[in-house]
C-alpha cells in the first residue's frame, strides 16, 4: 500500500495505492494555506485506542517532493563487525544497540570507525536504486572535532561525504548520501553496494 500527497495548493489530492494501482483519491479545499509536508504525525491513540497491549510497525516513510513512491522500499542495515579502521574511543557495541545514551568518541580530525553491515539485503535483483545513505547521531564535545561525515569504503578507497557541523547542545541526526556509485559514478546495483561503511570526524 502506498499513499502519497499528490498536490498541496488551493486544494489538497491524496492518492492511495494498492499494489501500484490507484485505489482511490481524495482532495480537500486548503483553507489553512498549507505548504509541503514536513512532518508525519500518527494518532495511534485516537486510531486504535489507548490499549497498552497492542505494538504497530511502520516502515518505508519518505517524505519526496515529486519523486513517486510507488514500488519504493528501504533496506535499513546495521553495523555488525568492525573492519579496517577503529581509532575512535569506546565499543562498536555502542553504535550498534540503538541507545543514543551510549557512544563512540574522537578526539581528533580524521579518526575512523569502519565496520561491516548486518540485516535484510533486500531483493537480489531490483528495476533501480536511488541511493545509499547512512545516518548516525552525533554531537560535539566540550573539545576536539565539530564536524562528522560518513565513508563508504570499496576496493580498499575511502569515499568519504562531505562533513557536517554538529551542535555541542544535543545529539542530532547527519546523514550522508550518495546517489551514485563513488567509485566510477555509476548507478548503484545490487551487485555493487558497499559492504563497509564507517563515521569519521572532521
Amino acid at each position: 500500500m502506498c499513499a502519497s500527497i499528490r498536490a498541496v495548493a488551493a486544494e489538497i489530492t491524496i492518492d492511495f495505492y494498492v499494489d501500484g494501482v490507484l485505489h482511490s483519491a481524495a482532495t480537500a479545499p486548503n483553507t489553512a494555506a498549507k505548504g509541503k509536508p514536513r512532518l508525519i504525525a500518527f494518532a495511534n491513540t485516537d486510531l486504535h485506542g489507548i490499549s497498552a497491549t497492542r505494538t504497530w510497525y511502520y516502515a518505508h516513510i519518505a517524505a519526496l517532493d515529486g519523486i513517486s513512491t510507488i514500488g519504493r522500499r528501504f533496506v535499513r542495515r546495521s553495523p555488525n563487525a568492525l573492519a579496517s579502521f577503529n581509532e575512535m574511543v569506546g565499543s562498536l557495541d555502542a553504535l550498534k544497540d540503538g541507545d543514543i545514551a551510549t557512544r563512540v568518541a574522537s578526539t581528533t580530525a580524521g579518526q575512523r570507525m569502519s565496520f561491516s553491515l548486518t540485516g535484510p539485503t533486500g531483493p537480489s535483483a531490483v528495476s533501480a536504486i536511488a541511493g545509499v545513505h547512512l545516518k548516525q547521531i552525533a554531537q560535539a564535545g566540550t573539545g576536539g572535532p565539530t564536524a562528522t561525515a560518513g565513508f563508504l569504503r570499496m576496493g580498499g578507497v575511502n569515499h568519504d561525504a562531505g562533513a557536517v557541523t554538529v551542535p555541542s547542545v544535543a545529539p542530532t541526526p547527519v546523514y550522508s548520501s550518495w546517489a551514485l556509485n563513488p567509485a566510477g559514478a555509476a548507478a548503484w546495483t545490487s551487485a555493487t553496494l558497499p559492504t563497509e561503511v564507517g563515521i569519521v570526524p572532521a
